[in-house]
């Protein structure tokens, strides 16, 4: 037993046994562990493709590369106002590795940028080391963000877009996406010529994961985009705005929108939409104030066609200007159909169909042109062509169809602007060639495309497209328009100061449920010119559905053509051309106008 105890005792006491056992494998394992770095580094060294796997391994971790939206070109006014300019907003990205903020931290962030905090959860949580938070936020949102102090969130300057002009012109000039592409009007159909060069941006991280740009944001681009010089007067395009608007509200109705052109050049001055949008907020808007109806909209025109008709008439010697013509006062009754008249009209010239606006004078004239001259008159006139595509995305032109397949009723309908549709821009030209002594002017948006160191790369120019009438039968019709507004339906286009000439419209709409035209449904249009013997101006007013009686042009359209004419002839400093009774001269302040006599039509 002793003995037993004593070797028992003798085995524990052998010292160091297992301490050289834990050195030797200790020992072991560094010297593999030293192998395997040695021959990793071996690797590294004598094979590019190892060192050029860690290097970018290591980029990934430290270093990203991004891409900023590029600088695009300024739109210019025809006078060189900005429509559309560039400028920098702060953006706000993460570090989603390090971006540990609290919970307070993360309420009053939600609060600043106006973001759930559920988004910025979400984000945080990404296994990325870049993420945006939100882009182009105001100067004070990423103030107020940055002194949150919270680890791993940065701001960085992005180019963005303001316009100037706000929703006077928003529905033309279009607007940008997030990353400065042109989602709609100007800004997408030049995007090509207004988009800039991509900015490229290095960031790297230290060791905290704190940002460093290797390269500075405040400097210019390489290359910012081409500059688009309109043939817009931003002066002339807030005056149609404001009138646009204030008539439409008056009239109570669906929308409209006014187009003021130089006849004798074809250039577009203003194109104005209501309802509209504001670009420098547009989230807020909805499709239908994003909408152009001028050019992206078809309509029948109604009698503001019937001076072509006549034109035409004329061209042809099918009638001359002094014969007389029998309007039935009022009602025509052919077969099972009849023609009417919105008042009675008995004998009258052909300057009395147009200032009584009579539907069946206009019949019997069409009926003396013949179906296929109608027709060739109407596209004599450029409707439904398509050649006054002014550079706008989607923009329509008319539809006529052909004389063959035209019926009797058919016939009537188009003689005063009823069975066919048309673009607001080939009236205005229409009406340009009666203005400007008989030539028919392609009709342009855009001046000139600069580069950004101001060389011309293009530009526009005045083009005749043909002559359409004699600068006789031109000076007939600009008389007779001048005594529609003087004597007939369109009254309460009269100026004191100045004369003006135009036609009045009304035309009816189909109801898609019925599939028949509207009972109450109606598009109330002026077109016309200022001053009448010499025009400097084309203006087309169409009022969409008006939900007060009467639905006529001369009642809706026509006041918004008068005092757009006033304040532009004011601006563009032309004198006035007709004698003022003795006394105080009247004010161009819209209230203080003179209210002209009802209109009839």
């Amino acid at each position: 037993m002793k003995q037993n105890n004593r070797r028992s005792r003798s085995k524990r006491s052998q010292p160091g046994q297992f301490s050289n056992k834990r050195k030797n494998i200790i020992s072991t394992v560094i010297y593999f562990m030293f192998i395997a770095l040695s021959a990793r580094a071996v690797m590294i060294h004598l094979f590019p493709s190892s060192s050029k796997n860690l290097e970018i391994m290591g980029n990934k971790q430290y270093r990203r590369n991004f891409e900023l939206s590029p600088y695009r070109g300024t739109i210019l006014d025809r006078r060189g106002e900005p429509l559309a300019i560039s400028i920098r907003r702060p953006s706000i990205f993460i570090n989603p590795k390090v971006f540990t903020p609290t919970n307070k931290q993360k309420n009053s962030l939600s609060k600043i940028l106006k973001i759930s905090r559920r988004k910025i959860t979400l984000i945080s949580n990404k296994n990325r080391y870049f993420q945006w938070v939100k882009r182009k936020v105001t100067h004070e949102q990423a103030r107020k963000s940055l002194d949150l102090n919270i680890n791993g969130l940065h701001t960085i300057m992005e180019p963005a877009r303001f316009y100037p002009q706000g929703e006077a012109i928003s529905t033309l000039i279009g607007k940008v996406g997030i990353d400065n592409q042109g989602l709609m009007g100007l800004e997408s159909f030049y995007e090509q010529k207004l988009k800039g060069q991509t900015i490229k941006v290095t960031k790297e991280r230290d060791a905290r994961g704190k940002s460093i740009f290797l390269e500075s944001t405040a400097a210019a681009p390489e290359k910012t985009g081409n500059n688009i010089t309109l043939s817009i007067d931003r002066v002339l395009q807030e005056i149609t705005y404001q009138e646009l608007r204030i008539g439409i509200i008056e009239a109570g109705a669906k929308s409209g929108f006014a187009i003021v052109s130089d006849p004798h050049s074809g250039k577009i001055l203003a194109l104005a939409n209501y309802p509209s949008f504001n670009p420098n907020n547009p989230m807020r808007s909805t499709k239908e104030q994003t909408r152009n109806f001028a050019l992206l909209d078809l309509f029948e025109p109604g009698s503001v066609t019937k001076p072509f008709l006549v034109s035409e008439a004329l061209e042809k010697r099918v009638i001359n200007q002094k014969e007389t013509l029998d309007c039935e006062q009022g009602i025509l009754r052919a077969n099972n159909w009849k023609i009417r008249d919105s008042h009675p009209v008995g004998k009258t010239d052909i300057k009395g169909v147009l200032v009584e606006s009579s539907n069946i004078c206009s019949w019997k004239i069409a009926e003396r042109l013949g179906s296929k001259n109608l027709y060739n008159g109407y596209k004599n006139f450029g409707i439904g062509t398509g050649e006054f595509m002014i550079g706008f995305p989607g923009q329509m032109k008319g539809r006529i169809s052909n004389w063959k397949s035209w019926k009797q009723i058919r016939y009537a309908n188009i003689s005063f602007g009823q069975g066919f549709l048309v673009n607001a821009v080939e009236v205005v030209q229409a009406m340009g060639a009666i203005a400007n002594g008989g030539n028919l002017m392609k009709p342009w948006i855009r001046d000139k495309i600069t580069s950004s160191d101001g060389s011309i790369l293009d530009k526009n120019s005045s083009t005749v497209l043909r002559r359409v009438m004699s600068p006789e039968h031109s000076a007939f019709l600009r008389k007779a328009l001048a005594a529609v507004v003087e004597q007939g339906t369109g009254s309460k286009a009269r100026m004191i100061n100045y004369s003006s000439a135009g036609k009045t419209g009304t035309s009816e709409k189909i109801d898609p449920i019925a599939r028949a035209y509207s009972t109450d449904l109606r598009v109330a249009s002026f077109a016309g010119f200022v001053p009448a013997i010499d025009p400097h101006l084309v203006i087309y007013v169409v009022v969409d559905e008006p939900s007060k009686k009467p639905y006529y042009g001369g009642q809706w359209a026509a006041p918004i053509f008068r005092n757009i004419s006033l304040q532009s002839m004011s601006y563009m400093n032309v004198s006035p051309d007709k004698i003022t009774p003795s006394g105080p001269k009247p004010s161009i302040a819209r209230g203080l106008l003179s209210k002209p006599s009802k209109a009839k039509n």
